[in-house]
């Protein structure tokens, strides 16, 4: 459910975007956390916190000319809009304002309610104009209506707006005197142990993934990715070293990606809202945005977490049965393009192991996915009217997460740090469905038919095997100042070797990375500096037409920003 976007809200200039921003984070009063209500009920704890959170953020190079043009060539015609529309070194690509809200009330320890939503407004987009590409505009055609942005892109870049985020009851009932924990409403359930990886581990699927705030923060922890969906949730806590958990989902959403005409936008037509158009493929052709699910309730999981004496840590047991949060990009007619998200649910069983291991604390994950849905945004859009009914190219995978995170005490260089590792692999070990013949010798066939073939690798192609490494450093100095702390989180992710067969996983040469420092002040406020970059396996075509990524979903490679972060909470 959503806030409704409301009308009579002033819509503020940047300069008082700003000042109320630096006055939120610095002129708050003297108070730490959360605004405790008092009812008067010993029984009853109520709880509320705003976090305001200002973000700046200055696009830190040029728009590269194989995207933009240079005034001799066209550019990408497919991504030029969305690249162009912040294309200077200095542009401001987000002056955002935000505010998450989050309350609680508890009745005696186990019964009450979690409500928490975000409102948000970004000055960036206050001009809803789209920046043509050359080549179309030329043509008096464009990817977005006239040029400007659909209702849908502006409520959710621009604001304005809200969402309603949790939404949940929760309760504790006693079966056979075992205590079970009960929730139910809109909230999310992360399994397993992965730490930045949102599709290798136990918890693919689980929720819908924030993609917009992947990319604008690498680094950021899956499990804070994850987005609330409607469900019954249930954790029984059979003994103290034996925890059955399940749930059963009552609705159904995709994840949030970014759109068209935008900075992150991965190409000028892309929207979940849809209203856009497709010129490169044909005049008149639409984009009409997302095709849900035949099903969007159903999806289930149990789990069986283990901590045996002997083993020091703990061990769990998953079977999941579950709808795909990503879609297949499609035509599925001569005129029309969706995303479409009608794939067939993918059964999974999955193993996490988590302990101590000389002083490192480890995390795995293991599963094996029957039917799960492969990966086909590299492919050109395929047709679904063909007869060939059920189009959807399904395999058997096997996908593993390893990690681990080593604490360090004082040295000469700092005075505690962090260093947090994970690799992720995932292995396609059978294709069980695909009429189209999308998998078939792959990667050697992929880009066959298009302007610039080239290495299969340069084009996203899916492979067999597929193996990513996420590495971060983060030294921490107590008090600089006077109640001032420091940290700098410093962040890699790249793909080794291979193509995710799953959708969007990682890629050969394909990565982001962060350099930040960030001020902790009196454990009130905090300030975050930050350069954030995209690492790219990339090529153009002999015309400079049209530029080719390995990413599995836009191209990035010129997008470096630097990000400055104002945040409290209240």
């Amino acid at each position: 459910m959503m806030m409704k976007r409301t009308t009579t809200l002033a819509i503020p200039s940047r300069r008082v975007a700003l000042v109320a921003a630096l006055a939120a984070v610095c002129c708050l009063p003297d108070v730490v956390g959360a605004v405790e209500i008092d009812t008067g009920n010993p029984d009853i704890s109520m709880r509320w916190d705003n976090t305001v959170q200002y973000n700046l953020g200055i696009r830190a190079g040029n728009c590269d000319a194989n995207i933009c043009g240079n005034g001799q060539g066209a550019g990408d015609p497919t991504a030029s809009a969305s690249d162009r529309k912040f294309g200077k070194a200095g542009d401001v690509v987000t002056n955002r304002i935000s505010d998450l809200s989050e309350m609680d009330f508890i009745y005696k320890d186990h019964w009450g309610f979690r409500v928490s939503g975000d409102a948000w407004y970004d000055q960036a987009y206050h001009n809803a104009s789209a920046a043509p590409d050359p080549f179309f505009q030329s043509r008096g055609l464009s990817q977005l209506p006239n040029n400007q942005y659909t209702n849908y892109i502006k409520r959710w870049n621009e604001g304005p707006s809200g969402q309603l985020l949790d939404a949940f009851a929760f309760g504790r009932v006693h079966v056979e005197n075992v205590p079970v924990d009960i929730k139910v409403g809109q909230h999310n359930i992360y399994w397993g142990e992965s730490i930045f990886s949102t599709v290798g581990g136990v918890a693919d699927g689980q929720g819908p993934i924030d993609v917009r705030s992947a990319l604008s923060a690498p680094g950021t922890e899956a499990k804070a990715l994850f987005l609330p969906t409607d469900q019954v949730s249930f954790s029984a806590a059979l003994t103290d070293r034996v925890t059955l958990a399940g749930e059963y989902y009552l609705g159904w959403k995709p994840s949030m990606l970014p759109d068209g005409g935008t900075y992150f936008g991965p190409a000028d037509f892309f929207s979940l809202g849809g209203g856009t158009l497709l010129p490169f493929i044909g005049p008149g052709v639409t984009f009409n945005g997302e095709q849900r699910p035949k099903n969007e309730m159903g999806d289930w999981g149990i789990a069986l977490k283990l901590r045996p004496e002997w083993l020091d840590g703990s061990a769990g047991f998953y079977f999941r049965d579950y709808t795909s949060k990503f879609p297949n990009l499609v035509m599925n007619s001569p005129t029309s393009a969706v995303l479409d998200y009608t794939a067939p649910r993918t059964q999974m069983i999955g193993f996490s192991l988590s302990k101590s291991i000389a002083g490192v604390s480890v995390g795995t994950d293991i599963t094996y996915r029957r039917n799960a849905a492969l990966s086909t945004f590299s492919f050109a859009p395929v047709f679904t009217d063909t007869g060939l009914g059920d189009w959807h190219p399904q395999g058997d995978v096997v996908t593993a997460v390893v990690n681990g995170i080593a604490y360090f005490g004082k040295t000469p260089l700092f005075d505690s740090a962090t260093l947090t590792a994970e690799v992720n692999y995932s292995n396609l070990l059978k294709v069980t469905h695909d009429p189209y013949h999308l998998f078939l010798g792959l990667p050697q066939n992929c880009g066959a038919g298009t302007s610039s073939p080239g290495n299969a690798l340069d084009h996203g192609c899916p492979t067999k095997q597929e193996y990513a490494l996420d590495v971060q450093f983060m030294p921490i100095w107590y008090s600089v100042f006077d109640g001032v702390d420091l940290k700098m989180p410093l962040f890699v992710g790249i793909g080794l070797h291979g193509n995710s067969p799953v959708p969007f996983g990682d890629n050969q040469g394909q990565g982001s990375y962060s350099i930040g420092l960030t001020a902790d002040i009196r454990q009130k406020y905090t300030v975050s500096l930050a350069y954030n970059g995209f690492i790219a396996r990339h090529s153009n075509d002999a015309a400079g037409a049209l530029s080719n990524s390995n990413s599995s979903l836009g191209k990035y490679w010129d997008r470096n920003w630097v990000s400055l972060v104002l945040q409290t909470t209240f």
